[in-house]
C-alpha cells in the first residue's frame, strides 16, 4: 500500500515536472516567435516610410518637368518677340545678326577683359578719326582692391587715356553711351594740352555669367 502510494507520486511529480518543461517551451517558442514579429514589423514600416519617400521624390520631379515642359511654349513665344523686337534690330552689330544677339553682345556671359579691351581700341577709339590713344587699362573686377572697392562682382573696370580735338573727344563720348555693351562711365577728366585736349575715362562693362540647366541624382536615403 505504502509502494502505490509512493508510485503515485512520483508519477505525479514527474507530470508536474514535464508540464513545467512544456510551459516553458511553449513560453519561449511564443517569445522568440513575437520577437521575430516584432523585428518583421519594424523593417517592413521603415520599408514603408523608405518606399513613400521615393514615390514622393519621383512625384515631385514629375511636377517640376511637367511644370518646365509647360513653360517650353510659352518661353518660345518670348523668343519670337524679341526677334521681332524693332529696338534690338534697330541696334543690331550687323545686318547678318538676329535681335537676340544684340542681348547676347549688351551682356556677355564671361568676364573677358582682352575682349573688352579690343572692342574699345577696334570699335571707339579707332574708327573716330582724329583721337589718339595714349594708355588702355582693362582689369576684371576683384583683380586688384581699387577696382573691386567701385565695382560690381560681374563687372570689369578700364582706365582709357586718349587725345585729340575737342569735338572729336565728344563724338568718341557719344559712341560710348550709345554702345551696346553695357558700359558705364564713373569718371571723365578732360585736361587741355597744348593745342589738344587730353580725355581720361574711368568705367566698367558688365557681364552675366551664363547658367546651366542639368539633372542630377538625388539619393534618398532609408
Amino acid at each position: 500500500m505504502a509502494t502505490d502510494n509512493k508510485e503515485v507520486a512520483i508519477r505525479k511529480r514527474q507530470q508536474i515536472d514535464s508540464s513545467k518543461k512544456t510551459m516553458f517551451i511553449f513560453v519561449a517558442s511564443a517569445a522568440f516567435l513575437a520577437g521575430i514579429a516584432l523585428v518583421v514589423s519594424v523593417f517592413l514600416v521603415k520599408q514603408i516610410v523608405f518606399h513613400s519617400k521615393i514615390l514622393l521624390e519621383k512625384q515631385n520631379t514629375i511636377s517640376r518637368l511637367d511644370k518646365n515642359l509647360s513653360s517650353v511654349d510659352e518661353l518660345k513665344k518670348n523668343i519670337r518677340v524679341l526677334d521681332t523686337n524693332t529696338a534690338l534690330n534697330s541696334i543690331k552689330s550687323s545686318s547678318e545678326s538676329n535681335a537676340l544677339q544684340t542681348v547676347l553682345d549688351a551682356l556677355p556671359d564671361n568676364a573677358n577683359a582682352d575682349a573688352l579691351g579690343a572692342s574699345l581700341k577696334n570699335k571707339f577709339i579707332d574708327t573716330t578719326t582724329g583721337v589718339t590713344i595714349q594708355n588702355l587699362t582693362v582689369a576684371q573686377s576683384g583683380s586688384d582692391s581699387e577696382s573691386s572697392e567701385s565695382t560690381s562682382e560681374n563687372a570689369i573696370s578700364f582706365t582709357m587715356e586718349v587725345s585729340g580735338p575737342a569735338e572729336k573727344l565728344k563724338e568718341l563720348l557719344t559712341k560710348l553711351e550709345a554702345s551696346i555693351r553695357v558700359i558705364d562711365l564713373k569718371t571723365v577728366e578732360i585736361q587741355r594740352n597744348e593745342d589738344r585736349l587730353s580725355l581720361v575715362v574711368r568705367g566698367v562693362a558688365y557681364y552675366e555669367p551664363a547658367q546651366t540647366i542639368q539633372l542630377e541624382n538625388k539619393v534618398v536615403k532609408p
